[in-house]
């Protein structure tokens, strides 16, 4: 959908909510958001949160098998990081794999070897002043990797790499404490313990 640099900085000292797809991510946590702050959905967390300003995911396929049912519900803007995927319905920030923290550039994102982590880079991109995390579980619950039942077996990968993506978050934490920008994990249950933790009613 062209170029994307126009919204850098668009949201300019603004708490933004980045809710991905851990097992610990609710319905109840998502509808008390609504409405208290600027919002990225991540991958089917749209369910939760069809109201969300951005719908984000690195993957090419989730969008392609997605896209009919995000069209039909929900209201904000789709993104994709993808380099080279493109599509009329959504927009390209295309993300760089080989950062090893954030970039903060109105040309690209960090890929964080997932779409949650390139999220938290996303909102970077939109100018947060504050950043709070839900369903960044970093880990299983009840054999469970998400809130939402397993994707289609098309989608299906390798099991997430939860010990190779905490050194992407440990240097994306240092990061942002760099720039002054506040993070908060407020999941209901994460195994992070590079980003300051509260509750959400605390925060927001």
């Amino acid at each position: 959908m062209g170029n994307f640099a126009h919204f850098y900085k668009q949201w300019k000292g603004r708490t933004v909510v980045v809710m991905a797809s851990g097992p610990s991510m609710t319905q109840q946590d998502a509808d008390y958001v609504e409405k208290k702050a600027r919002t990225i959905a991540v991958n089917s967390t749209f369910r939760l949160a069809p109201w969300a300003d951005v719908v984000y995911s690195n993957d090419e396929d989730w969008y392609e098998a997605h896209l009919n049912e995000l069209r039909e519900s929900a209201r904000g803007m789709f993104c994709c990081g993808h380099p080279t995927w493109r599509s009329i319905f959504v927009n390209s920030i295309p993300f760089n794999r080989e950062a090893r923290g954030l970039i903060d550039s109105p040309d690209e994102i960090a890929w964080g070897m997932n779409s949650g982590a390139a999220a938290l880079n996303l909102a970077l991109y939109f100018g947060a002043a504050r950043i709070v995390m839900l369903g960044f579980d970093q880990g299983w619950q009840k054999e469970k990797g998400h809130w939402h039942p397993p994707h289609p077996r098309h989608l299906q990968q390798r099991k997430p790499g939860f010990h190779r993506w905490a050194g992407w978050f440990k240097q994306a934490s240092l990061d942002f404490a760099a720039m002054g920008v506040e993070v908060v994990n407020c999941s209901r249950a994460t195994t992070l313990d590079c980003f300051k933790r509260a509750d959400l009613r605390e925060v927001l």
